[in-house]
């Protein structure tokens, strides 16, 4: 199971837990799947080392087949799904 690429979302600090959190979507061959990702370190850091804290995280929870802690993006497609026909108002 290899990662393609992965995608951070907001990085948001969360004052409580004196950390930065993001849901980081790792696309995987042609499944995408969201984790979301905690990294401890003060408000100041540096956000690349944030952003690798997060990634590493994310990457660590896929490889371990977490699933309980991830959501499964449905990949898109080109057909839209027919919506159903409705019978006529009556009068």
């Amino acid at each position: 199971m290899t990662a393609d690429k992965l995608r951070i979302s907001e990085i948001r600090f969360n004052p409580e837990r004196a950390g930065f959190e993001a849901l980081v979507t790792v696309h995987d061959g042609r499944h995408s799947f969201r984790y979301p990702a905690f990294v401890a370190a003060p408000v100041h850091a540096e956000y690349r080392l944030v952003a690798r804290g997060l990634t590493e995280r994310a990457l660590a929870a896929h490889r371990a087949g977490k699933h309980g802690l991830r959501a499964w993006l449905r990949p898109l497609t080109a057909a839209r799904p027919v919506q159903p026909e409705l019978p006529p108002l009556a009068a």
